[in-house]
């Protein structure tokens, strides 16, 4: 009896041993495959967007997500096609909707397929419709104001003949500008482009932009001023947005195309623009883009915004060498400074032309011709908005650093004032400040040029 008992006891504390050395083990092996399931779920990287930008001059393709992005890429040919891996990354419905979109009007891309290739990573493969380069970098997330971007990838596609004769491992603004000059030749009669194509309005256009006639770029002519407008903004970069979701990138556009036209129909001027489509080109680029041609005059137009909704009236800006002449100035420049950051600058340059000119900032004279410019435009803008600043205000913009090209930045009104918001959406104000800014060009032509 004794034995049995005895027995019994060695067998209930073996079982209990047993049942509680399984629990342990499972318990861990649970604890320890929730850990990886945390573990995959924090590594897996999230793509909240994928946007598109195409043009005659390069396609865009970015890629934001919350966290850093890995990736690598590489081509095939037979047809043209990129292939760019995103590491730590799943199928999510914002990449399996990138397969979906139009491509009929993109000169670069004609379709796009996703996939999961492995557990960990997602394939994107990109089919060119002609041979193609591409670069690519990455941007970390940028938070000014309407304006908040994660991570990003940035792929950008260029016609492979933009680069001929030229380094293909060199950064895009040189890219650009080969490309921008084979455009302007096969502008000219009896030259036919391959890479030209009419872009489809996007939906994020407002029906009340409209577009104004669209003229080719012109031949430089003798006897005459050439005008480079710049339209601030493009692309990845809205610029400021109003109350009412007014973007400044389509609001300046709009009227930059107005002056072109008001320009071209002049007996004594011409113009070029830097941007005639949505799409972001850096801020150094727009200069080259100027001095490339040999620009005469170079006017930078915006519709900014400012900290408060009560701010309002027109202003024109000049290069400063000293300081901002106020805070407002300063605040300004700084806004307008950050849109390569916003847009993602490729602005990398060596030993060219451009980096050397950044360097010589200070030449009087041009600096002195920039100011009778302003004053000319300002003189004409009172007519048709209440004036920020009577006199024009003083900043280091980038976008005004060349040093031998009179140069200004017309802020033409508020888009975060309600008032000044509503009048911007008009066609009517938007032909006005197109008109007052070619009359200013027009009497500063008259005091300062003798033309033929």
């Amino acid at each position: 009896m004794s034995y049995e008992i005895d027995q019994q006891r060695r067998n209930l504390i073996k079982f209990g041993l047993f049942s509680g050395l399984t629990l342990l083990i499972t318990s861990k092996k649970a604890g320890a495959d929730d850990l990886m399931d945390q573990f995959a779920n924090d590594s897996t990287n999230q793509i909240i967007s994928v946007r598109i930008w195409p043009s005659d001059v390069y396609t865009r393709l970015t890629i934001e997500a919350e966290q850093g992005i890995k990736a690598k890429f590489f081509s095939l040919a037979n047809p043209n096609r990129f292939v760019i891996d995103i590491l730590n990354s799943t199928l999510n419905t914002v990449l399996k909707n990138l397969s979906n979109n139009e491509f009929s009007n993109d000169p670069i891309i004609s379709g796009i397929k996703v996939g999961q290739f492995n557990p960990t990573t997602v394939r994107i493969v990109i089919y060119a419709k002609q041979p193609v380069s591409a670069q690519t970098q990455t941007i970390d997330p940028v938070n000014l104001g309407s304006v908040n971007y994660k991570y990003r990838y940035v792929f950008d596609m260029y016609p492979a003949n933009a680069v001929t004769n030229h380094d293909e491992s060199a950064p895009l603004n040189d890219q650009l500008l080969a490309f921008l000059q084979l455009n302007a030749d096969q502008d000219k009669p009896g030259v036919e482009s391959s890479a030209k194509s009419t872009i489809a309005k996007r939906s994020q256009d407002y029906p009340e932009i409209s577009e104004p006639n669209s003229n080719p770029q012109v031949e430089p002519q003798k006897g005459k001023l050439l005008v480079m407008i710049d339209p601030g903004h493009g692309g990845e970069d809205p610029g400021a947005i109003g109350a009412q979701g007014t973007k400044e990138k389509h609001v300046v556009l709009d009227i930059g195309k107005r002056l072109r036209d008001l320009i071209n129909a002049s007996s004594n001027m011409q113009a070029q623009m830097t941007r005639t489509q949505d799409i972001f080109i850096p801020l150094g680029t727009r200069v080259a883009i100027a001095r490339k041609v040999k620009a005469d005059i170079f006017v930078s137009v915006h519709a900014d915004a400012f900290t408060s909704p009560a701010a309002r009236g027109s202003s024109v800006f000049v290069l400063s060498d000293s300081g901002a002449s106020s805070a407002f100035a300063k605040y300004m420049a700084v806004s307008q400074n950050n849109s390569d950051l916003i847009g993602g600058m490729s602005f990398q340059t060596r030993d060219s032309a451009v980096s050397r000119i950044l360097l010589d900032m200070t030449q009087s004279f041009t600096m002195r011709k920039s100011t009778k410019l302003g004053q000319s435009i300002l003189a004409q803008l009172k007519q048709i908005n209440k004036l920020h600043n009577q006199d024009i205000e003083r900043a280091g913009f980038a976008v005004l650093k060349a040093p031998d090209i009179p140069s200004i930045l017309v802020e033409s009104a508020f888009v975060s004032n309600p008032i000044e918001e509503n009048l911007l959406r008009t066609e009517e104000f938007r032909q006005k400040v197109a008109q007052q800014v070619f009359d200013g060009l027009q009497n500063y032509a008259k005091t300062n040029y003798k033309l033929a």
